[in-house]
């Protein structure tokens, strides 16, 4: 009799640990799902900033209103600037904008699009050019 206990004691003891197996791979395996949706959304999450810095930069080219870069951009207030102070007489903000009157206009943009490229200059009224984009 006391064999048949110890035997089904032993056989008892093997089940519960087969079930703590299953039980503990069913967790580990759900944890691993669960694993795996955080790093998606991790991914999602950074390829959202992404596209949020790339569509600010799409807004900014478009908010200067011309197909020119920033670099560009800051090389042509260099010009109008220096152009201003030793062709014009106009050295401060003032005193331009009284120059361009209430709306401005001293200065033309202008694009040439040729079969290598396109190139871009700001004329000022007076005639004199900046080329801001050449194809060379």
């Amino acid at each position: 009799m006391s064999s048949t206990y110890f035997s089904d004691s032993v056989s008892d003891l093997c089940q519960g640990i087969v079930d703590k197996v299953d039980t503990y791979e069913k967790r580990i395996k759900y944890l691993e799902e669960e694993n795996k949706k955080l790093k998606d959304e991790h991914y999602k999450d950074s390829e959202m900033q992404r596209m949020k810095t790339e569509l600010k930069k799409a807004k900014d080219d478009l908010h200067r209103g011309f197909p020119i870069s920033k670099e560009e951009e800051e090389k042509i207030k260099e010009w109008q600037l220096k152009h201003d102070a030793e062709k014009h007489g106009l050295k401060t903000m003032e005193q331009r904008l009284r120059a361009g009157g209430c709306c401005g206009g001293r200065y033309t943009y202008q694009f040439v699009p040729t079969g290598i490229g396109t190139v871009g200059e700001v004329i000022c009224s007076c005639g004199e050019k900046f080329t801001f984009q050449d194809f060379i």
